[in-house]
């Protein structure tokens, strides 16, 4: 199998697990109660009877649901996703827009942090293997790595912002500042294309303890593949011969053996990427970030079917896509798996 063939193959199903995921979705949310009118439109269908008939015409609720859920599918396609009982019957296309932004900001500082600190204590794991040091970053990993995003959250929330008060304990930013112009929609990046350095100071400090919360959490992966990977490089003949050389092992380690053990920590990328997207249900919440985290618990508890099933969708295809990038990135680094 060639690589556009497997390009395809892997592309289709990722297809086939999002229609999946969100069939699944949809079916559930017209089963939790016995009225799929008030599923969807919350405690508003008891309080305005009339706005529950003109919502069930215009979504067709009172058709078998496999006619609903061909209008559905047709409304997503067509951009349209419902309207979000918890947010005041705004869009949800337009919540997930002003929400999803300020996630993808928490995604990036954890994801540059998880990696930093990943790959350091990797390194540095594999550098003084089977010694003290070695032992202590295994277990600060396996601590992290075992421990709920929540949990770590509350930790980090209680020391560095009730405690020791060195950082904002929650929201996504200073509320008396002024809102920079909307150019790439996420409000750091346009508060530095915009040179509103007291908004983007505010917006980093306030990113600070979630992102650390998520990437205390996923960093711990990135440490054990890199150390077993370099564990392996280190014994390979090559190696051996560049010490015989009477190389530096210094420059042996970080310049030969770290290079090559990089590879498995590039194509595990793309999913610590998602389960640091993942992630930030539990995180937000914790510091009131208001994020798409947020709003999906929000959704849950207001029991707003459009924007649950709105959110699910956004993470199913955030899943399908990171597990696909990895699957290209391996197949383009060892053909044997595309072949196989």
């Amino acid at each position: 199998m060639n690589l556009p063939q497997y390009v395809l193959r892997r592309l289709f199903f990722a297809v086939i697990v999002v229609l999946s995921v969100i069939t699944i979705t949809f079916v559930l949310s017209h089963y939790v109660g016995s009225d799929v009118i008030v599923a969807w439109l919350g405690k508003s269908a008891a309080l305005h009877p009339q706005l529950a008939q003109l919502y069930a015409a215009k979504y067709h609720l009172n058709e078998p649901i496999w006619v609903q859920y061909y209008y559905y599918i047709v409304g997503l396609l067509q951009g349209n996703f419902g309207y979000s009982p918890s947010r005041g019957f705004l869009p949800v296309l337009a919540v997930i827009g002003q929400t999803l932004p300020l996630t993808l900001q928490l995604v990036f500082f954890a994801f540059v942090m998880s990696l930093g600190l990943g790959v350091l204590l990797g390194a540095l794991s594999a550098r003084y293997g089977h010694t003290y040091v070695d032992g202590g970053i295994r277990a600060f990993y396996l601590a992290g790595y075992s421990s709920p995003p929540f949990f770590v959250a509350l930790v980090l929330l209680i020391v560095f912002a009730s405690i020791l008060q060195l950082l904002p304990s929650g929201t996504a930013v200073d509320s008396s500042l002024a809102q920079p112009s909307l150019i790439s929609g996420i409000p750091i990046l346009d508060s530095l294309l915009e040179g509103k350095w007291a908004y983007f100071a505010s917006a980093v400090e306030h990113a600070i303890l979630p992102s650390l919360a998520l990437a205390l959490v996923t960093f711990g992966v990135i440490t054990r593949i890199l150390r077993s990977s370099l564990m392996e490089v280190l014994q390979m003949n090559y190696i051996r011969t560049a010490r015989a050389k009477g190389l530096d092992e210094n420059a042996v380690f970080y310049r030969h053996a770290l290079r090559n053990a990089f590879i498995p920590v590039v194509t595990l990328s793309s999913i610590i990427l998602t389960w640091l997207i993942t992630g930030t249900i539990f995180v937000e919440n914790v510091f009131a970030y208001p994020g798409l985290g947020q709003y999906v618990v929000t959704a849950l508890l207001g029991q707003d079917y459009p924007g649950i099933l709105a959110a699910t969708i956004v993470f199913a295809v955030t899943i399908a896509v990171g597990n696909l990038v990895a699957d290209l990135l391996y197949a383009v680094v060892d053909p044997q798996i595309r072949l196989g």
